[in-house]
């Protein structure tokens, strides 16, 4: 039996585009399938699967989630810690990851 598919938006900004195999100035934008019921985590944890690049560096903790690589913004909301990325996406929700950025 086949589960149901939901389509998600993946916007990739600046330089963590690299992880994901592209290089340029623009946003690199993913059109990802994922089963109905899924989470932002599971979705993360689908890209990782796919791009070894940003697997190694999101999960290079304990294989959780690293906020210090990326912050994940999903329908325009910041999630800010591990229980927020339990979110359930919805069809045609987006998800941005945006690299952090360290200044002084």
């Amino acid at each position: 039996m086949r589960v149901p598919a939901i389509k998600v938006t993946v916007e990739v900004m600046s330089w963590l585009k690299e992880d994901f195999g592209h290089e340029g100035w623009d946003t690199l934008v993913i059109e990802e399938a994922v089963p109905t019921g899924a989470s932002v985590m599971d979705l993360l944890h689908t890209l990782a699967g796919k791009y070894s690049a940003f697997g190694k560096k999101a999960f290079a903790v304990e294989q959780k989630i690293t906020f210090d690589y990326c912050a994940v913004i999903w329908n325009g909301t910041f999630l800010a810690d591990l229980a927020e990325l339990d979110t359930e996406l919805k069809d045609g929700d987006t998800v941005k990851l945006i690299p952090n950025l360290y200044g002084g």
